[in-house]
């Protein structure tokens, strides 16, 4: 077999070569885990306000985002929100959970299963019965469809523990947050940026 000529690489290009491939591969596997359920700091950190996301109730770190699609409020369901607010580092990966949630279901569906439904993010206040403040006063926790999805309501009583949801809680599972029916089947109305 005759010899192939080999091809020249440019000494300028083959400096550079190196460097792009590794950031090339670094950029992916970042890219990959950059809303990992393990970036988010365990509540007890942040119920210690040494966590990313600070004190509760502080305006400084509020944002009002829009939604894909309008939410109607559990209390005032002829009412329709087109925004909400939450804590500036989850506005990003709440507005993908939204988004793809009206790309896999569409709008009729979503009225369907009351994922439109909504019972609340930012609202500083103690959690239910108690003293400590709750996820909802930093704004790192989401209710949806709270009447037929109570607090200590389990599966399969909890509408929101239905196979027809799957596919929504591997959305928010995939921006990195986590429901509590899910990982404790209570709560399934609720899911938060925080690790429990």
């Amino acid at each position: 077999m005759p010899n192939q000529p080999q091809r020249r690489v440019f000494p300028s290009f083959r400096k550079l070569a190196l460097p792009v491939i590794a950031c090339t591969i670094l950029g992916s596997q970042l890219h990959g885990v950059r809303h990992a359920a393990s970036v988010w700091p365990t509540e007890r950190e942040v119920l210690s306000s040494h966590s990313i996301f600070g004190q509760p109730g502080d305006p400084d770190s509020l944002v009002t985002i829009p939604l894909p699609y309008p939410l109607r409020p559990s209390w005032d369901m002829d009412t329709e929100l087109t925004s909400i607010t939450c804590h500036r580092f989850i506005a990003a990966p709440l507005i993908r959970i939204f988004q793809r949630t009206l790309e896999h279901y569409g709008m009729e569906r979503i009225r369907e299963l009351r994922l439109d439904v909504y019972g609340g993010c930012f609202n500083n206040r103690p959690i239910r019965g108690g003293s400590r403040p709750s996820l909802h006063a930093w704004g790192i926790a989401v209710d949806l469809d709270p009447e037929r999805n109570t607090l200590y309501m389990s599966a399969p009583e909890a509408a929101f523990s239905g196979p027809e949801y799957d596919a929504f809680w591997s959305i928010v599972e995939r921006e990195g947050a986590f429901s509590l029916g899910r990982g404790r089947n209570y709560d399934w109305m609720h899911f938060q940026f925080a690790r429990p």
